[in-house]
């Protein structure tokens, strides 16, 4: 099922509008959130006066205030982007039994990864996106991975210097969720679907779809067995 889900094409977008600067001597709170870190990054990547810094520098500035749902690599561009290094600074935390999470993180060579090649061509894609435009650039992470899919976002930070060395990449997961096989559904299995998606309980869709809530809860486990799946989040994401 890899690569059903891909990042999407336009998945990249430079930051054309400078963050609100803040002060990097700052200490920064716990639990700081994804845009707070995002924006700490790229003003340390500005800040350098020279213009010359190392993505441990960069990497310095948020490291210790990564939360557990956070991933902090260091991609080594100088060879051929299959021959790229990557690097974890800090590891994604959160256990799961979807994928092998450990191993998806270690060190090594990008061709070594074990994902597919979509998703190899998509992370490749965006770091030359950064290289090529010499700034940092924003995106959306929507892929799959053996039976799992994980969204997110992450940004990209390219090496400033001509030689183009590296890429600082933060990522933040938001899910990570068992792929529902994709089920034929009628009108009224759509339409709870969506309902389910606005959070509204069996009894309230009963009422709007002018059906017994017992009618509803059973059809919400047909849906749920013919997509292969045990709980209802993976419905809610799964495209109808």
């Amino acid at each position: 099922m890899e690569g059903n889900y891909a990042w999407n094409d336009n998945l990249w977008s430079v930051v054309t509008k400078p963050f609100v600067s803040v002060r990097l001597d700052a200490p920064l709170k716990p639990n700081v959130s994804y845009s707070d870190l995002s924006r700490r990054l790229t003003d340390t990547w500005l800040g350098s006066s020279s213009g010359s810094i190392s993505p441990h520098e960069v990497c310095r500035s948020v490291a210790d205030y990564l939360r557990i749902n956070m991933a902090l690599v260091v991609v080594h561009t100088e060879k051929a982007p299959i021959d790229w290094h990557v690097k974890f600074i800090r590891r994604y935390g959160i256990p799961t039994g979807l994928i092998d999470v450990g191993v998806l993180q270690k060190a090594g060579r990008l061709c070594d990864v074990p994902v597919s090649a979509l998703v190899k061509q998509r992370m490749i894609e965006g770091c030359q996106k950064a290289i090529s435009d010499r700034q940092p650039i924003t995106g959306k992470i929507d892929v799959v991975i053996e039976d799992a899919r994980i969204t997110g976002d992450a940004i990209i930070l390219p090496d400033p210097m001509p030689k183009r060395a590296w890429c600082v990449i933060l990522g933040e997961v938001h899910s990570i969720s068992a792929v529902a096989h994709h089920v034929r559904m009628d009108d009224i299995d759509l339409s709870i679907v969506q309902l389910l998606r606005e959070g509204l309980s069996a009894r309230r869709i009963g009422e709007l779809l002018e059906l017994s809530p017992r009618t509803i809860e059973h059809r919400i486990e047909k849906i749920k067995a013919r997509a292969a799946v045990e709980t209802l989040f993976p419905l809610l994401i799964m495209r109808t």
